[in-house]
């Protein structure tokens, strides 16, 4: 059975294509729309397969758009569970505008909402996971919440899986975020990027080292065994018992991605599951979000762009309770 689940409770279909310029009142020609599959659990599930890892994509599915989901993933090789549900899932769409005019494109990403779960659909989740014999070593928890499921739907999986031993990473945004923490489930880890985190706590600095400060109370609550906060282009703020790091990524051309902050995740547990430090496995992780920006698609990354972007990741030590090491 797999070492790795993921969970994407809104999943998506996503489109993306290019037109030359966006002109408000007028018609917009685009290339032939690409299809991808999307949702956060599922783009970490693509990527930890691109790694081999051995991965299972839990998620609710329907309607044409969810078989052509299921069919995508199934081409791509990922092992999958979908749960039947009465809606149609989701599409999304980013559109690069590509003017002659422009220095870069300029994507915009367009995110629309779920279908909306009844109880009983949503209800059938933690069951399907705790069914997964033996237990999987990781349990990720990745994106939004469909309409219809309850804001600290995460906490109950959370409290449920944890009991076999599985470890759960946690990846979403407020108001998610917020009502998980608040029920104060077992976590071995969160990742917030920096935008969530100004709503977890006060941050008066944009210095990667003014993060610290906020993730040392959470850890002190006994919030998760480790918080690592993703921050753009400053790469990545990691704290744990003992531990208190900034790592800073390799400088890459590209324009904004799509799904740096999963590429991240997935190669983070990946080298988890090697048994790697965390502090190996963040470095892995500024590595392939820099991989993502490098390769400027849905595709997330490449392998051989995170190989080559690890070794260039600067890792600054910070001893716990100083600004500076």
């Amino acid at each position: 059975m797999p070492d790795v689940v993921t969970l994407t409770m809104n999943p998506a279909l996503d489109l993306s294509s290019e037109t030359e310029q966006l002109t408000p009142g007028k018609k917009t020609r685009c290339s032939l729309p690409r299809h991808t599959p999307g949702g956060g659990g599922i783009n970490v599930a693509r990527g930890l397969h691109r790694l081999g890892t051995d991965v299972l994509a839990v998620y609710p599915s329907g309607g044409p758009t969810g078989q052509r989901l299921d069919g995508l993933l199934n081409q791509a090789g990922i092992r999958t569970q979908s749960l039947p549900i009465d809606g149609d899932i989701r599409e999304n769409l980013s559109l690069a505008e590509q003017a002659p005019h422009l220095e870069s494109p300029k994507v915009f990403h367009l995110v629309f909402p779920g279908p909306t779960l009844a109880e009983r659909e949503w209800q059938t989740v933690p069951e399907a996971l705790e069914a997964i014999a033996p237990a999987p070593r990781y349990l990720v928890l990745s994106g939004s919440l469909p309409p219809g499921v309850p804001a600290d739907f995460y906490a109950e999986v959370a409290q449920r899986v944890s009991q076999r031993g599985t470890r759960v990473v946690l990846d979403t945004a407020a108001p998610t975020l917020d009502a998980t923490l608040s029920a104060q489930p077992p976590l071995f880890l969160i990742k917030p990027n920096h935008h969530e985190c100004h709503q977890l706590f006060k941050v008066e600095r944009e210095e990667p080292e003014a993060y610290l400060t906020g993730m040392d109370a959470l850890l002190a609550k006994g919030t998760a065994e480790a918080i690592v906060v993703t921050l753009g282009s400053q790469g990545a703020v990691v704290a744990a018992e003992g531990l208190r790091l900034h790592l800073q990524p390799p400088s890459v051309e590209g324009r904004a991605p799509m799904g740096a902050g999963d590429s991240f995740v997935s190669a983070l547990i990946h080298r988890l599951t090697q048994d790697g430090r965390l502090s190996e496995a963040a470095r892995d992780g500024v590595a392939a979000a820099a991989a993502a920006v490098k390769i400027r698609d849905a595709n997330l990354y490449r392998k051989q762009d995170l190989e080559q972007l690890r070794s260039q990741v600067q890792i600054h030590e910070h001893h716990p309770g100083h600004s500076q090491s």
